[in-house]
């Protein structure tokens, strides 16, 4: 998995090597649509969690029809979500375009369509993840980078397409990779429908925490671009969001730790097992992040010496290569200064994402409510302090910090449970008897 989601994540930020031809305006809009896209997966982010958790735990027939059951009505419910959000947007179009300086409506309608996707994708990734099947989950996610970097690639340089191209590119590579999840999956999902009655109460009991927790951490991780749109509008935007690319990359390079932990310490824990899984995670992920954000922080040094001294680097560049350099130094100094500050400030959160998701394999959800006074405090500050491009950074540190903290106390501050419930939530039990 830490291959493959590195492949894809090269693929992934081969897509914002086409920058220069989208041009600052466009790609900073590129950035904002997808920032978009991570904030509408937030509704379903807790299934990939809840479905890889029971789908570990379905030992048994019977739980196996639960699970069944539980997935087809939540793909359901699911649409029905996506279908009242797109009339939402269709009703506040004028004032979303405007408010984030959108251009052609037909960009904001693909990520809206992209927002489907996104609602379905983590219940098909959960019973992947679930069933520890790493292999075909790894090449949902190569498919997902390679497929997204060729589209936006052929689109935005061969067609000519601008950001709304570049979302084309985007719909293309995930459409490809659900596919793939779908046919994978579908011994789960598109069995017969079980005749057994769905518990809302006992279902939401469980997803509501799970939903607010994850979505708390993906909120911090991917906001402060609408942010920065929304208060600068398009002047250097498109900096922002490059640099803030390199950063956000770094938490998502630890993510396939995340993915092949949280699976074993559920089956360890339905099974009895203690388990050394999250020590071994938070090392690696430690390791990881770190060796990373060094390498950026160097790379990015670099950066701000060619953009001070162009010539240096001329010697080892073709002539027409260095014109290109030259024509871009004021991005090379810009983005040369914000990512150290971005790379450390998401190492943070890095780290608070394998604690957070080992707290929710275990049900541990009294952590939910203090994550969610660090996000109402992260919103307030940015409102009133966020008044450039370097304090929007700090203050994204500050708090991921901040929320890293939050966690590990309820992670080793005497507050964790120890034992797993296993039964599948959402469903009624059946009455048993003598």
């Amino acid at each position: 998995m830490v291959i493959t989601t590195f492949l894809s994540g090269v693929f992934m930020l081969g897509v914002h090597a086409y920058a220069p031809i989208l041009g600052e305006a466009e790609y900073g809009l590129f950035g904002v649509l997808l920032a978009m896209l991570n904030m509408m997966a937030i509704p379903s982010i807790a299934l990939q969690t809840v479905f890889a958790q029971q789908t570990a735990a379905a030992i048994s027939q019977e739980q196996k029809d639960k699970l069944t059951k539980t997935v087809q009505t939540l793909l359901a419910w699911g649409f029905y979500l996506w279908l009242a959000l797109a009339v939402v947007v269709l009703i506040f179009q004028k004032n979303i375009l405007s408010g984030l300086t959108i251009h052609q409506p037909i960009a904001l309608w693909i990520a809206i369509f992209l927002g489907l996707a996104q609602l379905w994708g983590p219940i098909l990734l959960g019973l992947m993840q679930g069933q520890q099947n790493f292999l075909w989950m790894g090449w949902v996610v190569i498919i997902n980078g390679v497929g997204r970097f060729i589209a936006v690639g052929i689109i935005v340089v061969l067609l000519g397409g601008k950001a709304t191209g570049a979302m084309t590119g985007a719909l293309i590579g995930i459409i490809i990779s659900f596919a793939i999840a779908a046919t994978q999956s579908r011994s789960v999902w598109l069995r017969p429908r079980p005749a057994i009655a769905f518990d809302w109460k006992s279902w939401l009991g469980d997803i509501v925490p799970l939903t607010l927790g994850l979505g708390a951490s993906q909120f911090i991780f991917s906001v402060d671009v609408i942010f920065v749109r929304a208060i600068f509008g398009e002047h250097q935007t498109g900096f922002y969001v490059g640099s803030g690319m390199i950063g956000r990359g770094l938490v998502m390079f630890t993510a396939p730790l995340i993915v092949v932990m949280f699976p074993k310490i559920v089956s360890n824990l339905s099974h009895g097992k203690k388990t050394n899984v999250l020590a071994y995670t938070v090392i690696a992920t430690a390791g990881l992040c770190g060796l990373a954000a060094t390498g950026c922080t160097v790379a990015s040094i670099f950066l701000r010496h060619v953009a001070a001294s162009p010539e240096i680097v001329k010697s080892y560049l073709s002539p027409a290569l260095f014109e290109k350099v030259t024509s871009h130094t004021e991005a090379f100094l810009v983005i040369g200064q914000l990512v150290p500050w971005f790379v450390w400030g998401m190492l943070p959160l890095a780290m608070a994402n394998v604690l957070l998701n080992n707290l929710m394999a275990r049900k541990q959800f009294r952590v939910v409510p203090y994550l969610l006074l660090v996000i109402a405090g992260y919103v307030t500050t940015l409102a009133i302090a966020g008044t450039s491009f370097a304090r929007v950074i700090q203050i994204l540190g500050i708090y991921n910090v901040v929320f890293l903290a939050v966690i590990a106390l309820f992670t080793w501050g005497g507050v964790a449970r120890e034992k797993l419930e296993v039964p599948l939530p959402g469903l009624q039990k059946e009455k048993t008897s003598r």
